[in-house]
Formats: structure tokens, C-alpha cells, sequence
């Protein structure tokens, strides 16, 4: 059966303890339920500087004598510094208590008590702290056996939802883990409340923890809440909260709260080495799948298993090379994108899994069988999945054939690094380039260099070549422009802003240059292929 904790020796239990009999409570009767942890002496009027939260206060008013009132400030002072009660002792320095002090007393909720001039201070300081021991002695019992039940349930691996549940019924308040985003996982009570608040009113509560100390309320209904740190002390680490909403918590669940969270931050830091190196392990098994080093199947299959990676039976698989036009960044840059890319991917289901090989960034795709009007779309959030982490990067995503066996990963990752080099040395166009729409690309790539391909040029681009620099090279670049608009002279006119005549007067002067037809389907062929050999050489 859960403990209930013990009870707290509270400021109307001094009324119980032989030397306070005869006191008299003058105000402050609302404070009476806060708990003593200490009882203090004062005899100096700078007393305010050196109390402590939960302190009993007791002074036999010399530092007053000559102005009482100044108890009126000093209760507001011990109000704001946590003394829960205060003690004066009349007739010897301070005949009577100022009224003022009174209400003061009850303004701020601080039990002003008047102390009979027989009061011996030493004898009700040992008689008051036997009590608080004795309450601290159960207190520390209790914190005990909960320690131990909290370190069973994460010993047994019951996970974190089952260590709340076990800590809200030690408790009797919700219970949340506040994670550094503002996620969260509650404990059962916790979950209905935690779904009625925004990310704006976890980072409001986040910015009021800043400038209070452990408790702020949340939400539109100015819940108190009460938060542990766990891991560190920053404000936005994890965060162990207990929502007060059944009781006002005490001293025991407060330590309670703090061995949790230290117990917590144990569990997170083994379950963050633990995804280490599972993520490592899963790493190494990719690069070895789509660098063709696995050879048996049934060695792959094993081994996704081993890492949790559930392949379909029947899929598509695609392999991607990221290029990066202003230069690719270095390794280390390129591993923590992989790990940016692969908790983004999971966040948004999106089935791509990316690692570093080769000094590239690399992405492997795996899919049921998709219709072909999906497969596009299947890129495209692929690349805006890229867009939305690498926002600073100017990237082209080359992507391989779609294969449907597995052992065939490799394949189309040796497509998608050829379709890399062919994107750079051909100046191919877009953000997103697939091996199969490379088309002539990949047979002038083959011929790069070759004297074959500098005489296919000279044969068909000759006069026009010769011409560049001088006022009639427009030539070339009119050809290309009225190739790139399907043989329409109107319209490769507006494009180069110039009048329709002029591009008439231009594709007759080229006619007579080249002493080709432009109309012949062939030639056109041979034309087009003669002015790419020349711009991916350029």
C-alpha cells in the first residue's frame, strides 16, 4: 500500500508544545498550516539577511525598543524570504505589539505570536526542533522506500510512463517529463490536462520558472505547477512537473520530486547512449547495404531486423546523392545533417534514412509499391524535407533507379553518383535530378574530351563559333533559344526581347552560315546535340 507521508510539524502544532501553551496568536492566522523546518533566534536588526525558508522566528524585541514599529517592515521582509512564523517576547524590551504589526501579520499570512516574558528560548528551541527531527526522521523513512520503489520500476525497464504513474500515486498530484521542445509524457491523471495546453503556454511557463523559483502557475487558469530540472539546471532541459491540483504538496513530496529527477536524468542519459549506438549500428548497416558489401540476402535481412528496420516484402527502393553548388561541407557538417535529416524524417513519417559515405550525403528511400503519379510527390517531400534542415545550403538532390530487390540497393546508388557527375560536368538544371531523366546527358558525358565530340562540334557549330565576340555572335545563342521554344520564332522573340523580324533576319543569316535546313527534323537532331556537346564544355 502507498505511503502518505508523514505529517509535517506545522506552525498551530506550537500551540501543543509545553513552552508556547501560553502564547498568543495576534495575527497572520492564515499562515498557520505552513511547515516548520527550523527555529531561529533574533537579536539584531539586520535579522532579515540571514533566515531561511520555513523558519520559526523568535526575538525579544531589543532591537525595536525604541521603534516598534519597524516590525511592520520586517514582517513584509520575512514574508518575502519564506519565515513562516514569528515570535516576540513582551514586557522586557517591547511592552505591547503594535497594531500595525498585527495587520500587517495578516496581510502577508505570517502567525505573529506573542511569547509570555517567561519564555526560555533555548528550551523551546529544543523542544520545537525534537519535533521537526522526529518529523524529518519519518520524512526521510518515507523518501526512502519511494527511492526504492522509483529505482525498481526503471531497473525492471517498465519504462517512463509506468515510473509517473508510480510517482503521482506516491504524490497524489499529476505528474509530467516536460521535454526540451515541449513534448511531454504524463502520468495517467496528467494527460487530459497537458492536452489543453499550447507550445505558447509551455514556453510562458518556461520564461515565469526564469524569475521564480521551481513553481509558476500554467495555463489560463493559473494552475500551480511545481518543476524539478532534470539533467542539468538550465530551464530548457528536461523538466520533472507536478501539477498541484489534488493537494498542496509537502516537504517530503518536494524531496520526493528531487530524487526522482535525478533518477530520471540516469534513465535519459542510458536511453540517449542507448540510441547512440543503436543509430550508429543502423548507420554502418546502411552504408554497407547501399555500398554492396552485404552479399546475402538473408545476411541483410538479419541484420535490419537487428537494427529494428522493418522492410517491406514487396518495395520500391531508391538511393540519393546530395550535391551542394557553393561546395560540399565538411564531414563532421554532413554527419550532424544526417542526424538532423533522420530525426526530421521520423518526426514526419517521411520512410528516407540518411547517412554520410563517400564524403556525401546520402538517401536511401523505401516504399510499398507506388502508383506512378505518387512518385513524384515521393521526391518532392524529399527535397523539402532537405530545404527545411540544410536552409542555408544551395543543394541538388540526385537520385538513383527505383529498384524493387533489395540487392539492388547498390545499383541505384552507383546510378545516383553518376547522375551527381553528370548533373556538375553537364550544368543540368533543377534541384531535384533523376538518373533516368538524364536522356542524351549521359551519352555526351561518356564523350567529354574525346576528339570524336570536338569534331562532331566543329562540323555542325563551326561558323556560328567563329563568330562569338563578335557583333553578329548572337547567333549561336538565338539557335539555342529558338530550339529551347520548340521552333517558335514569336516566342523566342519575347523571350530574348527583341522583334519577331530580328529572329527572322538572324535564323535566315544562321541558315546561310551553317547551309543547313532548320526545318529538317535531322538536322534540327543533330544541331541541338552539336550546341549541348558545346555548353557542357564551356
Amino acid at each position: 500500500m502507498e505511503d502518505r507521508g508523514s505529517k509535517e510539524f506545522r506552525v498551530r502544532d506550537l500551540f501543543s508544545v509545553p513552552h508556547f501553551q501560553n502564547a498568543l496568536l495576534l495575527g497572520g492566522e492564515k499562515g498557520l498550516d505552513q511547515p516548520i523546518s527550523r527555529i531561529n533566534v533574533m537579536e539584531v536588526p539586520d535579522v532579515a539577511d540571514w533566515v531561511r525558508p520555513g523558519e520559526f522566528l523568535m526575538t525579544t524585541g531589543y532591537p525595536f525598543k525604541h521603534e516598534p514599529k519597524l516590525l511592520v517592515s520586517l514582517i513584509a521582509e520575512l514574508a518575502r524570504k519564506g519565515v513562516v512564523a514569528l515570535g516576540v517576547k513582551t514586557k522586557r524590551f517591547v511592552e505591547t505589539i503594535p497594531q500595525e504589526a498585527v495587520e500587517a501579520a495578516d496581510h502577508h499570512g505570517v502567525p505573529l505570536i506573542e511569547l509570555p516574558p517567561s519564555t526560555s528560548f533555548s528550551d523551546a528551541v529544543r523542544e520545537v526542533m525534537e519535533r521537526v527531527l522526529v518529523t524529518e526522521s519519518r520524512d526521510l523513512a518515507v523518501l526512502q522506500g519511494r527511492v526504492q520503489r522509483l529505482s525498481h520500476v526503471l531497473l525492471h525497464g517498465d519504462g517512463l510512463p509506468a515510473f509517473l504513474n508510480h510517482l503521482q500515486a506516491m504524490i497524489r498530484n499529476p505528474i509530467v517529463l516536460l521535454e526540451p521542445d515541449n513534448g511531454w509524457t504524463a502520468s495517467a491523471d496528467a494527460r487530459q490536462l497537458c492536452a489543453a495546453f499550447t507550445e505558447q503556454d509551455w514556453a510562458a511557463y518556461r520564461a515565469k520558472l526564469r524569475l521564480e523559483s521551481g513553481a509558476a502557475p500554467l495555463g489560463a487558469d493559473g494552475m500551480r505547477v511545481h518543476a524539478t530540472a532534470v539533467l542539468d539546471e538550465q530551464m530548457d532541459a528536461h523538466l520533472l512537473l507536478m501539477f498541484e491540483c489534488d493537494r498542496q504538496g509537502g516537504a517530503v513530496d518536494t524531496l520526493t520530486m528531487n530524487w526522482a529527477g535525478r533518477l530520471l536524468g540516469l534513465e535519459l542519459r542510458n536511453m540517449q547512449a542507448r540510441k547512440k549506438i543503436e543509430a550508429k549500428y543502423l548507420d554502418q548497416f546502411m552504408q554497407d547495404w547501399v555500398a554492396g558489401r552485404i552479399v546475402a540476402l538473408v545476411d541483410l535481412r538479419l541484420r535490419a531486423e537487428a537494427c529494428g528496420w522493418e522492410l517491406p516484402d514487396l518495395g520500391v527502393y531508391t538511393v540519393g546523392v546530395v550535391s551542394f553548388r557553393q561546395g560540399c561541407p565538411a564531414v563532421k557538417e554532413l554527419q550532424e545533417l544526417a542526424v538532423r535529416l533522420n530525426r526530421e524524417s521520423a518526426a514526419r513519417r517521411v520512410e528516407a534514412r540518411w547517412t554520410v559515405m563517400e564524403g556525401e550525403l546520402v538517401v536511401l528511400l523505401v516504399s510499398g509499391q507506388l502508383p506512378g503519379d505518387q512518385e513524384a510527390g515521393r521526391y518532392g517531400h524529399t527535397v523539402g524535407l532537405l530545404a527545411a534542415v540544410a536552409v542555408e545550403r544551395d543543394f541538388v538532390l540526385c537520385m538513383g533507379r527505383d529498384v524493387k530487390l533489395r540487392d539492388q540497393v547498390p545499383d541505384s546508388y552507383r546510378d545516383a553518383k553518376r547522375a551527381a557527375s553528370v548533373r556538375e560536368a553537364c550544368r543540368v538544371a533543377g534541384d531535384l535530378i533523376r538518373y533516368r531523366d538524364l536522356g542524351v546527358y549521359m551519352l555526351l558525358y561518356r564523350l567529354l574530351g574525346t576528339e570524336e565530340l570536338e569534331e562532331y562540334k566543329r562540323l555542325y557549330l563551326k561558323p556560328l563559333l567563329e563568330l562569338e565576340g563578335k557583333p553578329q555572335g548572337m547567333l549561336l545563342n538565338t539557335l539555342r533559344t529558338y530550339f529551347d521554344c520548340n521552333c517558335n520564332v514569336k516566342e523566342t522573340a519575347e523571350r530574348m526581347f527583341v522583334h519577331y523580324n530580328t529572329i527572322g533576319y538572324r535564323l535566315e543569316r544562321i541558315r546561310n552560315e551553317l547551309g543547313f535546313r532548320l526545318d529538317d527534323p535531322e538536322t534540327k537532331l543533330l544541331l541541338q546535340l552539336a550546341i549541348k556537346a558545346h555548353d557542357i564544355q564551356r
